[in-house]
Order: C-alpha cells, then sequence, then structure tokens
C-alpha cells in the first residue's frame, strides 16, 4: 500500500506565514510486482484488459484517477470512485494493448494535491502459459544452453516465469536473455508484435504427463507447485488468456484414446459431453484409468481464456527402421504409432463441438528443428530432446512455438500451409501435390545447402512422403509443388501416399539420418517470418486429397487397329437437340490422317484425333446448316499415348459446341441454329467410321455418351445414353461391338 499526502504542494501559493494542511487522505493499492502484465484479451478478438483499481481513503470523498505511461503524457483526470464509509474504494479500468508500461495515479477531487500512485508499474499484452515437459522446459533451462542467444530486438518486452522452489521471473534484456533458445522466442514475439508485451508462464516438469498432474498420489509432479506458478502469475488479478500446449512425448501413450482420456481434464466433460465432477477416476479404452484430482478448470476461466492447441512436434527415432512395418508398428524408443494415433486423436479433440469453443484453431507443428546431438563417437544421442549445440536445436523448436502461438491466437495473418491440392499424371507417372497457402520449399533449399545425395534410397528432396508404406524414394520440389515419382515402374490404381505418418520425419536410418540433417528436408512454405526457413507443412493431410483416380487395369479394354469399334443399332431418333461425349483414354495419335472418336452417318457429327496432337470437330443440324466446320484445337492438347479425359458438349439450341481436355476449354464455338435439332434417321459410331476405318488405338477408360448436355466441363446428372467401360470381356459383349475383341 503506498500513500500520498499533500503531493505537489508548491504548486499551490498559500498565505504568508500560513502551514497548508491537507484535509483528505488517499492511498492505491500497489501491484505485488513491478511490471505486472495483463492480459488484453487477445483469444476473443479483444485488445484491452480490466485492471482492477483501489485502495483508502477520506469517506465520501470522489477518487480521480488517471494513467501515466513511461515516456509518454499522462491521460486526463476523471472520476473513478467514491470513498465509503469505511474509507475504501475500488473499481477497474479498461486498459487498452500498449507497448509502455504504465503507473495509476489518483487524487482527491476536492482537494487536488492530495494524491497516490503505484510504485510498480504494469503493462496490457499477452500472457502465455506453455505447457509440457522437457522439450519445453530446455526453452529457459540453462543447463541445456550451450550456444550463444541472439540479440534481443528489445529489452523489457519479454519476461518469463517457472518454478524453481517457487515462483521466479525473470526479465529479458539483451544483457541477460537468460538463455539462446529464450532469446530466440522473445524475438519471435517482439518481431511479429513490436508493439505488445509477452508473459511466458513455463508450465512444465521434465519427464512427466498428464497423469502425473493431475494425481495428487503422484509423487513426479506436484499440482500445488503449478498452481503456484499460475497464482504467481495472476496475483493482480491478471488472466492467462493464452495456455499453450503440445505435449505428446510422455502423453502420447495413449494413442488413439488421447482425447478419450484428456478432454475431461481441459473441459470438465467427457469426449461424448457429459459433465465430470472431480475428484474423479478417468475411464477410457473400455477399462483403463487413471485418477484426476484436479483440471484445468481450476486455474482457468472460460471467459477469458482460450487454449492454443498447436500440433505435435517431430518424434526422431532411435533406432534403424528401413522396414516401413516397423514404422507404423510404433519403434522400441518412441513408439511411432502412438505418436502418429494421438496426432490424429488430438485433431479430433481440438474439434470436438463440446468444447464449446475452447480451444482456438490448431496450430502449427513444429517439425523442421534438429533433435539430439552428435555423440563424438559416430553415432546420435538425446533424440528425443531438441538439440543444445545447435542454434536448429533448441532456440528454433522455441521459435516454431512462437509462432504456432501467434497464428492460433489471429495475433498474425499468415495461413496455416496444408497439402490440400493433388493431380495425378493420368498414365501414373507422378503426382503433384501442393498447397494452397503458398509455394513449397524446404529449409534445405531455402538455404542453398547441397542435396543429400543418394547414399541411402530414402535421401530424396522432401522428407516425409510414403508410398504404399514405404518411405518415398524420389520426391522433389518443381515449381513450388512436390513431384511424387513411384517407386518403381509407374503408378497403379491400387497404390496410396501419404505424408507424415509415424513420428512425421520420414527418418528411417539410426544415426545416418540424423548426421545428414534431414529434418532440413522437410517441406515449408516460405511466409516471411521471423527467425525460421517457412512454416512446417502439417502431416496426415486429408486422405481425400490424395485420392488415387487412377483407373483399375481391370476396368480398361484395349483397342486395336481392327477394333473393336461401337455402333449404334439404332437411330438417333427425333428432337434431339444436345449431346455429350465423354472420351477417357491413352490413345495413339495418328502418323498421318485422322483417328476418329465419334462420328455419325452422314457426318453431321464428326470428332477427330490429328497428328500434331489436335481435335478437329464438325456440327451439322438437321436443316443441313454446318455450325462448326472442322474447326480445329491448338496442337498438342492430347499426347500420343497419354492419359486425356476428353468431353465434348454440344447444344443446337443455345449454340454451342466445346471442348474441354483434362479440364482445360480447348475449344468455344457458337452459332445460331434454324433447325435445332440432329436429324432422327441418322446413327452414332465410336472409335471408328462405319467401315472400321481410322480406328482408335490404345487403353479406354470409358467412352459415354448423354442426348444431353451442361454449359461447363462437368457431365450430365442423368445415365448415359452409352456408357462403355471395361473389362475387355463386358465391351466384348456389347451390342454396339463391331471388330475384334477388344483386350
Amino acid at each position: 500500500m503506498i500513500t500520498a499526502l499533500g503531493l505537489g504542494l508548491a504548486s499551490i501559493p498559500q498565505p504568508t506565514g500560513e502551514v497548508f494542511v491537507p484535509l483528505t487522505t488517499i492511498s492505491i493499492s500497489d501491484f505485488s510486482r513491478d511490471r505486472t502484465l495483463f492480459d488484453s484479451g487477445a483469444a476473443f478478438g479483444r485488445s484491452e484488459a480490466s485492471v482492477p483499481v483501489s485502495g483508502t481513503g477520506t469517506a465520501g470523498e470522489i477518487v480521480e484517477l488517471r494513467l501515466a505511461p513511461e515516456g509518454q503524457t499522462p491521460s486526463a483526470w476523471s472520476d473513478f470512485a467514491t470513498i465509503d464509509g469505511a474509507g475504501d474504494w475500488s473499481g477497474s479500468i479498461t486498459v487498452p494493448r500498449q507497448g509502455a508500461w504504465m503507473r495509476f495515479e489518483v487524487r482527491i477531487k476536492s482537494e487536488p494535491v492530495t494524491r497516490a500512485f503505484t510504485a510498480n508499474r504494469f503493462g496490457v499484452g499477452h500472457v502465455v502459459a506453455l505447457w509440457g515437459q522437457s522439450e519445453v522446459v530446455r526453452i529457459r533451462s540453462t543447463a541445456y544452453n550451450q550456444v550463444p542467444p541472439e540479440p534481443l530486438l528489445g529489452d523489457d518486452s519479454v519476461q518469463a516465469m517457472w518454478f524453481d522452489g517457487g515462483p521466479v521471473v525473470k526479465y529479458l534484456t539483451n544483457n541477460d536473455p537468460h538463455t539462446a533458445a529464450l532469446a530466440a522466442m522473445a524475438n519471435v514475439f517482439m518481431a511479429e508484435r513490436p508493439d505488445d508485451k509477452v508473459a511466458l508462464v513455463f508450465q512444465a516438469v521434465a519427464g512427466t504427463g498428464f497423469r502425473d498432474l493431475v494425481d495428487d498420489g503422484n509423487a513426479s509432479r506436484s499440482w500445488a507447485d503449478d498452481a503456484a506458478l499460475h497464482a504467481f502469475a495472476t496475483a493482480d488479478g491478471q488472466h492467462v488468456g493464452l495456455p499453450s500446449v503440445s505435449w505428446f512425448a510422455s502423453p502420447g501413450s495413449f494413442a488413439e484414446h488421447y482425447e478419450e482420456a484428456l478432454f475431461p481434464l481441459f473441459t470438465g466433460k467427457t469426449a461424448a459431453g457429459a459433465p465430470v465432477n472431480f475428484p474423479s477416476e478417468i475411464t477410457y479404452n473400455g477399462a483403463d484409468t487413471y485418477q484426476a484430482d484436479h483440471w484445468f478448470g481450476e486455474l482457468y476461466d472460460p471467459t477469458h481464456t482460450k487454449w492454443i492447441a498447436f500440433g505435435p512436434h517431430k518424434f526422431d527415432i532411435g533406432a534403424d527402421m528401413r522396414n516401413a512395418t516397423v514404422l507404423l508398428d510404433g519403434s522400441p524408443e518412441n513408439n511411432l504409432q502412438n505418436k502418429e494415433q494421438a496426432r490424429e486423436s488430438w485433431r479430433a479433440m481440438v474439434g470436438n463441438p463440446n468444447a464449446d469453443g475452447l480451444f482456438l484453431p490448431l496450430g502449427l507443428e513444429p517439425l523442421t528443428y534438429q533433435n539430439g546431438v552428435d555423440d563424438g563417437q559416430g553415432g546420435w544421442s538425446d533424440q528425443s530432446h531438441p538439440a543444445s549445440d545447435s542454434d536448429d536445436g533448441a532456440p528454433m523448436f522455441a521459435r516454431l512455438m512462437a509462432h504456432a502461438v501467434l497464428q492460433s491466437a489471429g495475433l498474425t495473418s499468415w495461413t496455416m500451409p496444408l497439402f490440400d491440392q493433388a493431380e495425378w499424371e493420368p498414365s501414373g507417372g507422378y503426382v503433384d501435390i501442393w498447397s494452397s497457402a503458398g509455394a513449397i520449399t524446404t529449409p534445405r533449399i531455402k538455404r542453398g545447402l547441397p542435396a543429400l545425395g543418394a547414399d541411402r534410397p530414402h535421401w530424396t528432396d522432401v522428407f516425409g512422403w510414403q508410398i504404399n508404406g514405404e518411405p518415398a524414394e524420389r520426391a522433389e520440389v518443381l515449381a513450388g509443388r512436390v513431384r511424387l515419382y513411384p517407386n518403381a515402374a509407374s503408378f497403379e490404381a491400387s497404390d496410396t501416399i501419404r505424408f507424415g505418418e509415424g513420428g512425421a520425419t520420414g527418418m528411417v536410418k539410426f544415426p545416418e539420418d540424423h548426421q545428414a540433417q534431414t529434418y532440413l528436408n522437410l517441406p515449408i512454405v516460405d511466409a516471411g517470418l521471423s527467425g525460421i526457413d517457412g512454416v512446417p507443412v502439417r502431416p496426415l493431410p486429408d486422405a481425400a486429397v490424395l485420392e488415387n483416380p487412377l483407373v483399375p487395369m481391370s476396368s480398361l479394354f484395349t483397342t486395336g487397329a481392327t477394333g473393336p469399334f461401337f455402333y449404334d443399332p439404332l437411330t438417333l431418333g427425333a428432337g434431339v437437340e444436345r449431346m455429350t461425349f465423354h472420351f477417357d483414354m491413352a490413345a495413339g495419335l495418328p502418323s498421318a490422317g485422322t483417328k476418329m472418336l465419334m462420328t455419325s452417318t452422314g457426318n453431321y457429327l464428326r470428332l477427330e484425333s490429328l497428328a500434331n496432337g489436335r481435335l478437329r470437330l464438325r456440327v451439322r443440324d438437321s436443316g443441313g446448316s454446318v455450325h462448326v466446320d472442322y474447326v480445329q484445337t491448338d496442337a498438342g492438347v492430347v499426347a500420343d499415348g497419354i492419359q486425356a479425359d476428353i468431353r465434348l458438349s454440344i447444344d443446337l439450341v443455345a449454340g454451342f459446341a466445346r471442348i474441354w481436355v483434362n479440364g482445360m476449354l480447348e475449344m468455344d464455338e457458337t452459332f445460331v441454329s434454324a433447325t435445332p435439332t440432329l436429324p432422327s434417321n441418322r446413327r452414332l459410331l465410336l472409335l471408328a467410321n462405319s467401315t472400321g476405318s481410322n480406328q482408335i488405338e490404345g487403353e479406354i477408360t470409358r467412352v459415354a455418351v448423354w442426348k444431353d448436355a451442361v454449359l461447363d466441363s462437368g457431365l450430365p446428372a442423368q445415365a448415359p445414353y452409352k456408357d462403355l467401360v471395361g473389362p475387355a470381356s463386358v465391351v466384348n459383349a456389347d451390342s454396339w461391338k463391331q471388330g475384334d475383341d477388344a483386350t
């Protein structure tokens, strides 16, 4: 409590010989420590804090208050409270987020010289809790600080708190940044939010998990210690606005039950939404249990707090795992299958609607940093922790965590990169995968470092890809995309691709992968962020994105020089105004002349393939008017023997004929027809003319015909008039079939 009486007497002249005696008193309760920080509510889109103020004084008097930021002009005085009959006054004031440390000043309105002020300063910024175990501890622990810290961008903007027999607070300055990792983390906050102050509360104890934390009977971690640190960080009425968690080393053993086991600790409810009363025995996986004497609701108020749930960090291997079955069976040291399952279960937990908005959007997953150190004897040690002897170790891990917090909290504007686009080359030669968030690269490419070389089959340019559960052996960055090639021959319809399985590293050799710094080959998107090469692309993308669209060989049929071709035994019939044709095939181009995709008797309709890769179209109506007179597309829209998806849409009423190849509009002819129908007495031919000449030769996936049309590259909704799909035995038995059998 600080009391000031009669401050500023010299400003009020007194009659000669008289001594001024103040008639009132006032005091203001000071903050518990200097530079105490209030959270500004970024989790809720706010940028201000409600700061409590109280004190004592002369009963009945009005207290005026103003804000005095360091180095700035104080705010105007304003009425704040009336002192009650017991001599107490209190209230709260909304203070915007800003870069200055501040003090409160108060005075008696009727006697302005009676003033008081807080000796300790306060600020409004972001209060972030970092929950976890050893990998978080090592950010602030001097025991693992073996690299020089980078210069701090500013003094006294970031503070850190932890528990070491009691709460400890450290105000970071360039002269005393504490550790290289803490300096790296602080600089990210200062670079990305230069006007914001940040308090970091390290709620982390090495070698522990959630079960140790919440069970009072478990001596490995004390809830009371974490609660005491939290109480210290919030002693003046603050709130931790942004508790963050990426805790998967010990808790990863929950595997696919991660959500079921831990949802109650965050929400006070089961994953299904039923309330849980603590203390409680938490049941998961049918019969497994643990004792929970506490839950996070004891610390955090959901009206002021939302969890930052960024993704798991990477889990490196500690044994040779070239056999891909081991990758997903789990290694003895790291149990990578559990980590993968926990990663997916965590995502389900963050998206669970029963959380009632308690979790902010899922943040980045820290992957592009170094785990472990060279043991000096040709091996690698301590691979379960961020490296202590490299800036790419604990400092890089800390930077990635800081960016995860900022992005999840909406304090930075970049988009989380996901592999959300894929395109399979139709013949199975490769797959292109990319992100709508930006161009794909890797830290190795970004830094201009030499490629890994060919010492190991899986040492490819982009790590983390699996083909049918085996590590990909050729994944390259090409024009901002990952181009993934098959490990042998070509991709087939049964092949599957995945990214980020197991520990999300792509590593399979120990210690060679560590020594080669393969983490530098993980895909990133350069968002121009402070201190990092780019944002790691999130592992385990939506399976639908990577779904294989290739057609099974059993549904193909192959045509030769003498058939088969297909001739409609019936005429078109009256009133046909619209037609759509779909050809999905890998056909050879003619060396000269043309190949016939489709025609009609009398050449009212005709679609041909030319030697230069052009398509040529003729359209004539029942009145004899030719509206598209052998018009050609550009050259090269189809290639010799390469799969192509060709769609022709003709509408005589609307007056257009359009051709799309592989989704691209290659011809758009418009016209007006006085007789907008096709002649009723004509018959269709597919893949050759009526004598079997100009035969299409190649692998045919589908040929389909509709007596309808659509405006775009889609296909009519109703069933086709004709639909030819393999296998060969089916098309050979088709009533339209002419010529030799398909194979």
